[in-house]
């Protein structure tokens, strides 16, 4: 499955990388992002059953024998606005230890789903920090760079990791995992 994966992935990622000027970061979230993985890996792989939001896990993928399990995980710095006037207010969330949680819980809840024969276990990280000099010591970059999960017995492997992405916005990066 890991073809599968990969390939679904790489699409995905140049889609954003073209698609970014016209539908800015600000537009895009998890949902999206799983939106077009699945509409790539549709258009390359269409054998491949795709069951979304299945049993509490995002992405669902068969091809007998081969299952995917695959979790989203999409991190930028939103800005908040006033509803009437569209006015910042400051950001909404960002990276620390609130999100750090989420991700290896993410990635633990996973790990814990018993293995069978023929299973596979992704996440898919796409993090974004802004490039206008706002929030210089608030950089999810410097938690995800170089990640490596605590949790022993739980092998995680980076086995894509797309060119940084640069936008109007911000800088974003694209990392596929195998957890095991």
């Amino acid at each position: 499955m890991n073809k599968v994966v990969q390939t679904a992935f790489r699409n995905t990622v140049e889609f954003f990388r073209s698609e970014v000027e016209l539908m800015p970061l600000s537009r895009w979230n998890e949902s999206v992002l799983r939106s077009y993985f699945c509409r790539f890996l549709a258009a390359t792989y269409p054998q491949v059953e795709q069951y979304v939001e299945c049993d509490k896990i995002d992405l669902v993928l068969r091809q007998p024998p081969q299952v995917a399990f695959i979790e989203f995980k999409f991190y930028r710095h939103p800005r908040r606005y006033d509803p009437y006037d569209a006015r910042p207010r400051g950001y909404k969330g960002g990276p620390g230890r609130k999100n750090m949680g989420e991700f290896q819980a993410c990635i633990d809840q996973l790990y814990e789903r018993p293995s069978a024969p023929n299973l596979s276990k992704y996440v898919i990280l796409v993090y974004a920090d802004p490039t206008d000099g706002s929030r210089p010591n608030c950089r999810f970059s410097h938690y995800y760079d170089d990640y490596h999960h605590l949790r022993d017995g739980v092998s995680l492997r980076r086995i894509e990791c797309s060119a940084p992405i640069e936008t109007t916005e911000a800088l974003v990066r694209a990392q596929l995992y195998e957890v095991a």
